[in-house]
């Protein structure tokens, strides 16, 4: 790692150019006195670190890179400063970071003469000509990135430029005799000088010589607890909080078997039984493309694009005869391949990435190459690794995974009941998908453009002029400069006052403007998000296949992506309207089974609330009852304003509501939104104990947990930081309530499955927060209705019944 030294790693070019690196702003003050912290953390993971007088970090990257070529080694330099480009050959790439780590551009050969139409040779002659104001290199003056381009392509290089000077025309000519002596200047500044005082030594660079206590101690004081619990000699692991570690262990690889014909496939013996795992890979365009079957003692690739699928089907089926689970990571994944080919497939035995996220759900990083690393200390590259390899690591993984589980009987259960089974039955769905009415939509896009060119045509008139909306600091000025809207209590960015939805409701009554303003903002997003969307992503059947995500949210609900139909409003007209585009096939009509008052049945149930548990059981309103009890008034006196203020308390309460948050959502005053909180804990003294208790088992424990076992780690409960804390601290009061809730939701989802059958003319089509959305024949819709609601309230035996209610249409809207 290489490092600028402060005051001293610019001497020698501010001798060249005293305005060398003028005018940059200095770094806010805390920034110099994390440097140390850093080299110390750096230094105590075995990173060599340089920083010299008069060289720059660049310098000595450059230097080290030069050295490393001459010895015939590849180099990588990973930087955000693109002065560096200038060093790509064929044995220098650069990764450059452009914003954290989410943005980051690999450049080699090719791909910088992609991007610039010059070799990377000539980069430093494009700085001299162009300049860089970060570093305040001048120059030319009066050419830029576009001229000195021109120039390069033409001529080659900055001497060939000037040695044919006479051959530019005159206005360009110009402003090189001009400048030309500043070129040459800003060439020796923008040059990576690589003459640095350092040598390359690679026995300094082994990463294994680290220092595993003095990394812990330090992780532990800077309160990096996740990255301390993630670390493999972390010398106080928490085994409830942490994923499967385990010592470095020697994979062994197998003999691997390629099937290239039909003859082959159908002359291979199908090994014993034993533990098969299972990867599928498909090509660039989704087509199936190699099967990957590892048995106990041999591998075999099957080379699908030459032989006939009818082959492979036949093998498959047979095989799946004989191994109807099998084991895998991201199962779901290869599932939906096999099925888009028409392959049925089998059940699982285990997966690594649902078996990951079930051991620790905070883990972000749950890649199988970072599984590897975590759980075996192996590294793995999955874009070379051989098959066999893949196979050997997933089957370790696996076999470490299921020592764990097998601990803890909660997790047992959990994995034979919800998390296994709910793989296939996830894939088939989004295989089969659902019904899109592309015409309605494209209509429907022509109706929302008129809406959005009157509602701009409005705001331009309160504005007296136009600009561009969608612009923070554009609407900003028009609000707060031009209207002179009150700032007070407005939250202010950098530049302007924030235009954020938040800060807009504070200034609701002042003026028309804003209204029609977030009716601008809600109609242009549906409008982007999914009418002139969601026609794009259909099938050649106009289906449209979302994709169900069981380790995104870390309750273990599902989520759904590509797109995310799950965040499609249902309480607004549009909404509702772009439901309506969503129907049912020819011959078949929707319905849609919806637990109710899901979590707080499921409150009522944790909390040990018997006069909750009661009132549910005999079906008495929830909201009404609660209202009745914090007014002290008989249930009939109970108005709706009331009933609706009990409604968001109940609610509420499980996602933390605090007074301020019952005053935003009910327009209460803040003394009488205190007052209904407190009389509403009086009035439910269980669930508020409840509440008090999972706070302390987060604290003590390290975790909390679902009805049925599932886990969710707290680290961040005992932070110092204040905000970080109440975060985590909500985070775990709501995840027993809706983590709860997921496990049973996906449990009645694997029910509905193994009592309809893989070949059933009803097929589950969605889950969207309490709901399925099933599709029948349209002489089936009432069975169908009564058998979901007969199975998802038998999904798990509770002291309190589960109710579920049913509707059904043949669009999605009507439901």
């Amino acid at each position: 790692v290489a490092w600028d030294k402060p005051k001293t790693n610019i001497r020698r070019r501010k001798e060249i150019y005293p305005e060398y690196k003028a005018g940059r702003k200095p770094p806010p003050p805390d920034f110099y006195e994390q440097i140390p912290l850093l080299h110390e953390l750096l230094d105590a993971f075995g990173w060599p670190l340089y920083e010299f007088d008069d060289y720059e970090a660049d310098d000595i990257m450059g230097t080290l890179a030069v050295q490393a070529t001459e010895q015939d080694i590849e180099t990588m330099l990973i930087t955000s400063d693109m002065d560096m480009l200038q060093l790509i050959d064929l044995h220098v790439s650069v990764y450059a970071i452009k914003k954290g780590l989410s943005n980051i551009e690999l450049y080699k050969p090719e791909s910088f003469t992609e991007k610039y139409g010059i070799k990377p040779s000539q980069f430093l002659d494009l700085k001299s000509l162009m300049g860089d104001s970060s570093d305040n290199i001048p120059g030319v003056p009066g050419i830029g990135q576009k001229g000195a381009l021109e120039l390069l392509k033409q001529y080659g290089t900055l001497d060939e430029i000037y040695e044919n000077i006479e051959l530019i025309k005159d206005s360009l000519k110009k402003k090189l005799v001009a400048g030309k002596d500043s070129a040459f200047m800003s060439k020796k500044l923008a040059a990576i000088w690589t003459d640095a005082p350092v040598k390359l030594d690679l026995s300094k660079l082994d990463i294994s010589a680290h220092d595993p206590q003095k990394i812990t101690q330090m992780l532990k004081k800077l309160e990096f607890r996740t990255l301390a619990r993630q670390f493999p000699e972390s010398i106080e692991q928490d085994s409830n909080q942490a994923s499967s570690q385990s010592k470095k262990i020697d994979l062994e690889l197998v003999d691997t078997e390629v099937i290239k014909s039909d003859k082959d496939l159908q002359q291979m013996v199908i090994p014993k039984p034993g533990d098969l795992v299972l990867n599928v890979a498909a090509d660039k365009d989704g087509a199936l493309d190699k099967l990957h079957l590892g048995f106990d003692e041999k591998n075999v690739t099957i080379d699908v694009k030459n032989l006939k699928l009818s082959s492979v089907k036949n093998y498959l089926s047979s095989l799946f005869v004989i191994y109807p689970a099998v084991i895998g990571y991201d199962l779901k994944a290869s599932f939906k391949w096999l099925l888009e080919a028409g392959i049925d497939i089998p059940a699982v035995k285990h997966d690594g990435l649902i078996g990951s996220f079930l051991l620790n759900s905070l883990i972000r990083d749950n890649s199988l190459s970072q599984l590897a690393d975590s759980t075996l200390g192996i590294y793995l590259d999955e874009s070379v690794a051989e098959p066999a390899e893949v196979i050997a690591v997933t089957r370790a993984i696996c076999v470490a995974q299921a020592k764990e589980i097998a601990d803890n009987t909660k997790f047992t259960e959990l994995v034979k009941t919800v998390d296994w089974p709910i793989i296939p039955v996830l894939a088939r769905m989004e295989n089969y998908g659902i019904e899109l009415d592309t015409e309605y939509l494209k209509l429907m896009s022509a109706q929302v453009e008129d809406i959005i060119i009157d509602l701009t045509q409005q705001i331009y008139g309160f504005a007296d002029k136009e600009f561009n909306i969608a612009s923070p600091s554009q609407l900003s000025d028009v609000l707060f400069n031009d209207l002179k809207l009150p700032t007070t209590g407005i939250k202010k960015g950098k530049t302007s006052y924030s235009t954020a939805a938040s800060e807009l409701e504070k200034l609701r009554p002042h003026h028309e403007i804003i209204d029609m303003i977030s009716q601008y903002r809600e109609v242009s997003k549906l409008k982007n998000t999914y009418i002139d969307t969601l026609p794009t992503m259909i099938d050649e059947n106009s289906r449209l296949h979302t994709t169900f995500n069981l380790t995104i949210a870390q309750t273990g609900r599902l989520s759904s992506t590509d797109p995310n139909l799950q965040n499609i409003p249902v309480k607004t007209e549009l909404g509702r309207r772009i439901r309506t585009a969503f129907v049912a096939s020819e011959g078949y009509t929707f319905v849609s089974a919806d637990y109710s008052q899901f979590e707080l049945r499921l409150a009522a149930v944790l909390a040990e609330d018997q006069q909750m548990i009661d009132a549910f059981n005999r079906d008495v309103d929830i909201h009404t009852l609660t209202a009745s009890q914090v007014y002290d008034r008989d249930p009939e006196d109970v108005t709706k304003s009331m009933r609706r203020e009990a409604k968001v308390v109940n609610f509420g309460i499980m996602y933390g509501l605090s007074t301020h948050g019952l005053v935003a959502a009910t327009g209460m005053g803040y003394d009488q939104a205190k007052k209904f909180i407190d009389k509403y804990f009086e009035t439910r003294p269980k669930l508020k104990e409840y509440i008090e208790k999972v706070k302390e088992q987060a604290k003590k424990d390290g975790y909390v947990e679902t009805l049925m076992g599932r886990r969710r780690p707290t680290p961040d409960i005992r932070s110092s930081n204040f905000q970080v804390r109440e975060a985590a601290t909500r985070a775990a009061v709501n995840m027993p309530f809706q983590g709860s809730a997921a496990d049973i939701m996906k449990k009645a989802m694997v029910d509905i499955y193994k009592k309809i059958g893989k070949n059933s003319k009803i097929k589950m089509l969605l889950q969207v927060h309490d709901s399925i959305l099933v599709e029948c024949p349209e002489a089936e819709a009432k069975q169908t209705a009564n058998m979901l609601k007969e199975v998802m309230e038998a999904a798990i035996k509770l002291p309190v019944k589960l109710t579920v209610d049913t509707v059904h249409g043949d669009n999605w809207g009507e439901l």
